[in-house]
């Protein structure tokens, strides 16, 4: 693909003014069990709001049945922006936002997108007046509230993650190719914006981990000229959904795991990046604040449940789900430590509970990589999953000072 040139002023908007971001997704629906006073922005610095969506025939949610969501838009245009609860996300925003006046290094900035409310990006993409009425709306949202700009979180270009019902059209074989049209228009609205505004907006994606996303690495590496930089969700490597357990945030390959051939492991998914010749400092590791359990482990030779047969998922998680905020790990099974992968793991003999999860040491792992590597820093999901003394958050913060 032809390489673009860049006008100077923008190729120095998107220059790295730091190495060491710290990143953290603030759940909006999630405000009333974790209001933005709970938010430690002393050590962040930025809050991505998850999610908004994106108007599509006057309506916004999924259009698949389990998502069982569909409202009509605020602004019904193609494109504009649709909020999940406006007046409450509004609130919030106002709120994040009022923390940048004692902690200067904080930023806020909106994620469109994410898996539940992927799939019209295809259709937005695709079309040049839709892409003018999201980037439109985006500007005005980002001037209304004073937000710091926008993340872009489409799960995922020409494979969408939540299949479409009958007739709906998610995904294009031409995505990428319209997803970096798309950034690029972006690009030059944010900018001469800021020109005005006196201030840079940044644009960030929330990309694959995984060979399939990443492709031949020509359509990231375009992509990233537009973007501040790239949030690689470098976490689910492996679900409870799966037979056996498996590490879903290891950050190096151990020859013990059956997939570790397939490159599902956080390092290997930076090196795709770095491959594809996307600068260093254009790429944040995404680290997991939340693990997965399975039920009904076998011990196996080792006696840690590692690797083993299941009867399936845990359903005392988060929700009565399968996944577990770090605070609700304590007294879960006895901790263990796989130095091969840098990854810890829980596993209680009693019931064949087995957890794969982060903790300050893994952290510590993965912010030894981040500077070896030179990444701009870490990103995590999500807020609310930390525990009341924001442990990893703690962590991630002084590791990358």
């Amino acid at each position: 693909m032809r390489a673009k040139l860049i006008p100077l002023v923008a190729a120095l908007a998107v220059s790295p003014a730091m190495a060491s971001e710290v990143v953290g997704y603030y759940p909006g629906w999630k405000h009333e069990s974790f209001p933005v006073a709970s938010v430690d922005a002393s050590r962040l610095t930025m809050a991505l709001y998850a999610f908004v969506d994106l108007c599509w025939d006057g309506k916004h949610g999924n259009p698949e049945p389990s998502v069982n969501y569909v409202a009509a838009c605020q602004e019904p245009l193609n494109g504009a922006l649709a909020w999940r609860d406006e007046a409450a996300d509004g609130a919030n925003l106002r709120a994040l936002v009022a923390l940048k006046k004692q902690h200067p290094q904080f930023k806020v900035v909106i994620s469109v997108g994410g898996w539940d409310w992927s799939n019209r990006f295809s259709n937005v993409a695709a079309s040049a007046p839709a892409r003018a009425n999201f980037i439109a709306s985006s500007l005005k949202t980002v001037r209304k509230y004073g937000l710091d700009g926008v993340d872009l979180d489409w799960e995922y270009p020409g494979e969408a993650g939540v299949p479409c019902v009958a007739g709906e059209v998610c995904a294009r074989p031409e995505d990428r190719q319209n997803f970096i049209t798309w950034v690029r228009e972006l690009r030059a609205a944010f900018d001469a914006a800021g020109k005005q505004d006196g201030k840079h907006y940044t644009i960030t994606i929330a990309a694959g981990a995984n060979g399939n996303y990443v492709g031949d690495g020509a359509w990231v590496k375009e992509l990233a000229r537009s973007l501040d930089w790239i949030n690689i969700m470098a976490y689910d490597y492996h679900m409870p959904w799966e037979k056996n357990t498996g590490h879903h945030s290891a950050l190096y390959a151990d020859p013990k795991d059956p997939v570790t051939a397939n490159g599902f492991y956080a390092s290997r998914s930076v090196q795709r990046y770095l491959g594809a010749g996307v600068a260093a400092d254009k790429l944040v590791l995404g680290v997991p604040f939340y693990g997965y359990g399975w039920k009904g482990c076998a011990a196996g030779p080792d006696g840690d449940g590692q690797y083993q047969a299941c009867a399936g998922g845990v359903s005392d998680g988060i929700n009565g789900g399968n996944s577990y905020g770090y605070a609700q790990l304590q007294g879960k099974g006895k901790r263990y430590w796989n130095a091969a992968a840098s990854a810890p793991y829980l596993y209680n003999a009693e019931n064949g509970v087995w957890i794969t999860y982060e903790d300050p040491q893994s952290l510590k792992e993965k912010v030894r990589y981040i500077k070896q590597q030179k990444l701009r820093g870490a990103m995590f999901w999500e807020l609310s999953a930390d525990d009341s003394e924001h442990h990893l958050l703690r962590t991630l913060w002084d590791g990358m000072k």
